[in-house]
């Protein structure tokens, strides 16, 4: 849905750019989101942050920035992996507490 809000509003974008500078705002806004959520320890922060590279890769298109794309690829398949790694961790017990 955000790769189709990109390309809609980037081509009735008459800017240098070639997309609507707010979008950058946005995907970085969301981008962070992630990053923090899985920091606390949510799983689906990993998800989040994982999903939001393809919006990235319109972006990246959409403002002629190609250099954009590997690093959205890298990104996305690291926070991809930290998701599967999350899910499928096997618990860990707590050590006891010694006095």
């Amino acid at each position: 849905m955000l790769v189709a809000a990109i390309a809609v509003t980037s081509i009735q974008d008459g800017s240098a750019l070639g997309a609507p500078g707010y979008w950058a705002w946005i995907l970085t806004g969301l981008q962070v989101a992630a990053l923090r959520t899985a920091a606390t320890g949510k799983e689906w922060g990993w998800l989040l942050g994982a999903s939001v590279q393809l919006p990235w890769i319109a972006y990246a298109l959409a403002t002629a920035q190609i250099g954009f794309i590997p690093g959205c690829l890298i990104s996305g398949v690291v926070q991809a992996h930290g998701y599967l790694r999350r899910r499928t961790a096997t618990p860990r017990l707590k050590e006891p507490a010694y006095a």
